[in-house]
């Protein structure tokens, strides 16, 4: 069975050819719930994992983790794939999938960690094994036979559509944490990238969040939970403090203006001069529609594009990579 995953700061993403799978890469410990009969199919899940040493553990895993977990964390360390979240999230989305022993799998990382991580992370994931049980389901094992780690907006150019025929195309990939930047000469209908204006960028949808944190925080006096801002950013900026109503939207408004400048500025100093010779640009990633004015801010906006579904362009792209 061949799958891709890409697991980001925010959401893990999870392809095969005929079924996809959403996860907010929350995790937190499971505890025992009151009604838990009424949950229903869409809140999250329970994940039982059974390693080969034989030691247990019971998470609550996406949505659920975030309604109802106590220390519900999710991770922003450089080396994600060493955080004890990376693995309950990838074991889940590959069990969901119906991934089983041996699939083949394709896995990414930011741009800029690429050439330090993917060897570690590929053995890392390759010696990835386990009895799965999600929601109940039966256990099931599953273990990767071959991994490929790809780099993050690589991956996305590979999912664009009406690529043109020739010239310089930059692909801006908008993730949670960092924001990749891939640049590549279209040849006779293939991209290859130039290496040396390709990077990333310390920026992305997480200076939206701090943002509105802080906005929250200086209305009310109180710290607001990471996990809840997702929720307010969907609602436009507004929410409930202790039944009052508060309004964050030109906050909201605010930061996301401040963080397509940053992300712009950033991109087009590290591309220098070379920009001007850029024919297009395309958007990839869960933040690019989040940022409307950076499509004005990179190049004309006659010639950016957002690639269709921009969440998925990673791991659609990285299934291409082995044919799916």
């Amino acid at each position: 069975m061949q799958i891709a995953i890409d697991v980001g700061y925010s959401h893990t993403k999870a392809v095969t050819t005929d079924k996809r799978v959403l996860i907010p890469s929350v995790v937190a410990p499971y505890r025992e719930l009151a009604l838990a009969d009424l949950r229903g199919n869409d809140t999250g899940h329970i994940v039982t994992i059974r390693r080969v040493d034989g030691t247990t553990s019971r998470h609550f895993v996406g949505e659920l983790a975030v309604q109802e977990g106590r220390g519900a964390t999710f991770t922003l360390d450089r080396d994600k794939h060493r955080h004890p979240n990376h693995d309950v999230l990838i074991l889940t989305a590959a069990r969901l999938l119906g991934a089983g022993p041996g699939a083949i799998l394709v896995a990414g990382l930011p741009v800029a960690y690429y050439a330090s991580q993917k060897e570690d992370l590929r053995r890392h994931l390759e010696a990835l094994h386990a009895e799965v049980s999600v929601d109940g389901s039966m256990p099931s094992r599953v273990s990767f036979g071959r991994v490929i780690v790809y780099p993050q907006g690589a991956g996305a150019m590979l999912a664009a559509p009406d690529l043109p025929d020739s010239g310089l195309v930059l692909l801006v990939d908008v993730g949670y944490k960092t924001t990749d930047y891939v640049t590549a000469e279209i040849v006779g209908g293939m991209a290859r990238p130039v290496s040396s204006l390709c990077g990333s960028v310390e920026i992305g949808i997480f200076a939206v969040h701090e943002a509105l944190a802080a906005g929250y925080q200086a209305a009310t006096g109180a710290p607001l939970p990471a996990v809840r801002i997702p929720e307010i950013m969907a609602n436009g900026g507004k929410t409930y403090h202790y039944g009052r109503e508060l309004d964050l939207s030109d906050v909201l408004g605010k930061a996301r203006a401040d963080t397509a400048r940053a992300i712009a500025d950033q991109v087009r100093a590290a591309m220098g001069d070379r920009m001007a010779a850029v024919r297009k640009v395309l958007l990839a990633g869960g933040g690019a529609e989040e940022l409307p004015l950076l499509r004005k801010l990179l190049l004309d906006a006659s010639v950016v594009d957002i690639i269709p579904e921009p969440l998925w362009a990673n791991a659609s792209g990285f299934l291409k990579l082995i044919g799916g």
